[in-house]
């Protein structure tokens, strides 16, 4: 009985001693290796490793445990760490280049007219192919500063709710204490409404001029007396532009008007500091 335990403990002991973790070395040999890191991963045990800049590694790994190599330009490869590699130590692993085939691509026949040729391509439009894309411009650096005033850590904005969990981002509360948020609100509006000014002065000048009689120097001086008087931005935004066409017909005439009676009154002031 004792020698049967004792060879059942014998038989053992290499498997024993293969299930156990050791470190195993080696080195990755592949075209254009030099400075690139290859991941390695021991799948069986979840741990993982890279290479240095010469292909150079260690990782732990038992007999029976799949080592994974990957990286972007070279093909993923397994490896089984069997008894042999478990009692050398050492590996020598070699990865293949991992070439994208593109396809082919075949242009028309040209004609040497670059005009021509140009009409000839098809053209394809980005959102009706729905691309992921954002369809919102970049924002300027007044709307920027604006969102990092009113936004805490990761964009987080501050809601009521907040207190009662204890999330509640400080910038924006700082931020609106101390008067810097309506500050760069009241910039950004400024600057929304100075560059419609300038959009709507581009569209109607010639009709302004024209239609309105204003000189050159009036015109911006117009435009600037409309965004003044209430209703004119809802006209702005309502898609009948005859509307508004006749709104600046009536208010140039007022405009006109406004400026005659200033120019009666200038003169009626200089004439009197100049007659005491």
């Amino acid at each position: 009985m004792r020698n049967q335990v004792l060879l059942v403990f014998v038989l053992a002991m290499p498997a024993i001693g293969f299930s156990q973790s050791k470190v195993i070395e080696g080195k990755i040999v592949a075209d254009s290796l030099d400075g690139s890191l290859i991941n390695i991963v021991n799948t069986s045990l979840g741990r993982g490793t890279t290479s240095d800049k010469f292909g150079y590694f260690t990782i732990s790994a038992s007999v029976n445990d799949i080592i994974l190599f990957s990286s972007i330009q070279y093909k993923k490869k397994e490896i089984l760490i069997d008894s042999s590699v478990y009692k050398k130590g050492f590996l020598i692993v070699e990865l293949q280049l991992n070439v994208n085939q593109l396809d082919e691509v075949i242009l028309p026949s040209l004609s040497g007219n670059l005009a021509l040729d140009i009409k000839s391509f098809p053209v394809n439009d980005k959102y009706a192919l729905n691309a992921p894309m954002s369809r919102q411009g970049s924002l300027s650096h007044e709307e920027k500063l604006l969102y990092t005033a009113t936004t805490g850590p990761g964009g987080t904005r501050f809601k009521w709710y907040g207190l009662l969990f204890g999330s509640v981002p400080l910038d924006p509360v700082i931020n609106g204490i101390s008067g810097r948020t309506k500050m760069l609100k009241k910039l950004n509006k400024n600057i929304r409404e100075e560059k419609e000014l300038e959009t709507e002065l581009d569209l109607r000048k010639s009709f302004l001029l024209e239609k309105c009689h204003l000189t050159e120097e009036q015109v911006y001086l117009f435009i600037n007396y409309c965004f003044a008087q209430p209703g004119y931005l809802e006209l702005l935004k309502d898609p009948d532009k005859l509307k508004l066409l006749e709104y600046y017909k009536k208010a140039s005439t007022e405009f006109l008007g406004l400026l005659a009676k200033e120019n009666i009154e200038t003169k009626s002031d200089s004439n009197n500091l100049k007659n005491p």
